[in-house]
């Protein structure tokens, strides 16, 4: 197993959902946060195809949120079975009924395991 670094998503300044981001190629262990951050939990919307997205929840109906600390990085052991499956991924600045747009451009990293590699 080998580790690849994709630089993304992105989301856009005054935006707080991110652009889709292809996760196809391993399975995600590790997400990297902005150096600056509106403070926000993070929450994540899923897709198996890229085009049609659900928002991510957990057994009990709750959104599937983090908290994070700008600049730092985030092995997802405690969200790998929710993230396992993930093939495309959005993160979102809060949450679906409490949004908190970003002041500036925020640009997150995703580690992915890729087999074989």
């Amino acid at each position: 197993m080998a580790l690849q670094v994709l630089n993304g998503p992105f989301i856009q300044p005054g935006e707080s959902l991110s652009d889709a981001h292809d996760c196809t190629a391993g399975s995600i262990i590790r997400l990297t946060m902005p150096g600056v951050w509106t403070p926000a939990n993070i929450s994540f919307q899923i897709s198996t195809d890229g085009a049609l997205f659900n928002d991510l929840v957990d057994f009990d109906g709750d959104y599937v949120q983090v908290p994070i600390v700008a600049g730092s990085a985030l092995v997802v052991a405690p969200l790998v079975d929710y993230l396992k499956a993930v093939a495309f991924l959005k993160i979102r600045s809060g949450t679906p009924d409490h949004p908190v747009p970003q002041a500036d451009l925020r640009e997150f990293a995703v580690a992915i395991e890729v087999a074989g590699a």
